[in-house]
């Protein structure tokens, strides 16, 4: 199911956000953000992470991401000339290098650690590697 999700999800954002970006203009740059920003990455994470067609608990943890950056891109292309300053930085530039791209980097790359004996290589994984390695070196 997730799988299929995720496929059909990356299915409508990939040429939304080109068609986005082809015809330009105000309203067309929020859809980009939206698809090629927010949806486009969730739905791709989904479908490295999906085993079996399921996420388990990597759901819960995509949906926040997708929210987490659909709020980010939306409150940086609503702020006017960029918003106030912070750390001389106009405060959409602050928002993209201090939230939008460390915490997701950070907070999923923990996750996978903290969670790899159930979502990385398994031993049957890795069993049924050895068993094709053998039967391809007693084809050669």
């Amino acid at each position: 199911m997730a799988h299929r999700l995720a496929l059909a999800l990356l299915a409508l954002a990939a040429p939304a956000t080109l068609l986005s970006f082809c015809l330009g203009g105000a309203a067309w740059t929020w859809i980009a953000a939206l698809a090629g920003g927010a949806i486009f990455p969730a739905a791709l994470i989904a479908l490295g992470a999906s085993r079996g067609g399921r996420l388990g608990a990597l759901a819960e943890v995509l949906l926040l991401l997708g929210i987490l950056l659909a709020a980010g891109l939306f409150a940086v292309l609503a702020w006017p000339q960029g918003g106030p300053d912070v750390f001389g930085l106009p405060a959409a530039t602050a928002l993209m290098i201090f939230i939008l791209v460390p915490l997701p980097l950070l907070g999923l790359g923990w996750l996978y650690a903290a969670r790899f004996d159930r979502h990385g290589v398994r031993d049957e994984d890795l069993d049924r590697m050895r068993r094709l390695r053998q039967s391809r070196s007693g084809e050669a």
